[in-house]
């Protein structure tokens, strides 16, 4: 396998740095979202990134919809 050279990474930075940038402001988001929704100390089971996202995202909807049930009485 041929090294890549400190151009190759340049130019894949320079080519992906937007969707990096989005990338890491929509981490910092879901970050502070889950620590506002399901509090400072939660934790899942997941071994990685992937599962771990999907399991926060089960959890959030599951809270908000625990939440709207006993705003409206359901």
């Amino acid at each position: 396998m041929k090294d890549k050279t400190p151009e190759f990474y340049k130019t894949f930075y320079d080519e992906n740095r937007v969707r990096l940038l989005q990338y890491d402001n929509l981490r910092k988001h879901f970050n502070i979202m889950i620590i506002k929704v399901l509090g400072i100390d939660y934790y899942n089971m997941a071994m990685d990134v992937y599962e771990s996202d999907r399991l926060c995202c089960e959890d959030i909807t599951m809270k908000s919809k625990s939440f709207i049930k006993k705003l409206f009485n359901i």
